[in-house]
């Protein structure tokens, strides 16, 4: 009897694979042969599952941009420390973060790259609005953006500079940076 395989679990360890091979390699050199091997198969069964290597990059953008969305999805309550969880303080975050960097550099050129990552933002913009004290949709999206910018800036260096970036540092950037825009009047 043949063995039954759950598509979206295969699918998923594929892409798990490809955040290591990705980090590994980086995202110009990883070849689906690394991927394959990071998750233990052939490269035929990442073929069977993605049509291309770039479907597969796609997939695994967009399961860095789930995981982030779901750290900050599960904050209950959410207060002005609790979007620390974006930024890379852990092992496991650094790396997904340097992932998403290489997907940030490869985004202008392509555009479906792009198409995730306008996607992705407009998500996280949608979850800060909720948790912003302000009812003005024009001023919620600029300190959204603005939130947006400030934990991407900290995470690039984090990422860029592990060791002048450690979680201590990032976390005083964090408060001098994003809990003041928390607040009704963004001070």
């Amino acid at each position: 009897m043949p063995k039954i395989v759950d598509r979206d679990a295969r699918c998923e360890e594929l892409t798990r694979a490809a955040i290591d091979a990705i980090a590994e390699h980086g995202l110009e050199s990883v070849k689906l042969s690394d991927v394959a091997r990071v998750a233990g198969v052939t490269t035929g069964t990442v073929g069977y599952y993605f049509r291309d290597k770039e479907e597969l990059l796609i997939e695994t953008l967009n399961t860095v941009a789930r995981d982030i969305l779901k750290r900050l999805r599960q904050l209950d309550p959410i207060t002005p420390d609790s979007l620390q969880v974006y930024l890379p303080l852990t092992p496991k975050l650094m790396k997904q973060w340097k992932v998403w960097l290489a997907y940030a550099g490869a985004a202008p050129s392509s555009p479906k790259l792009s198409k995730a990552y306008r996607a992705f933002y407009a998500d996280i913009e949608a979850l800060y609005a909720t948790i912003l004290d302000e009812t003005d949709p024009e001023i919620v999206h600029q300190r959204a953006g603005t939130i947006i910018a400030a934990l991407d800036g900290i995470g690039l260096c984090a990422a860029l500079q592990p060791e002048l970036w450690p979680a201590e540092r990032q976390k005083q950037a964090y408060q001098a940076l994003v809990v003041p825009l928390m607040t009704k009047d963004g001070t």
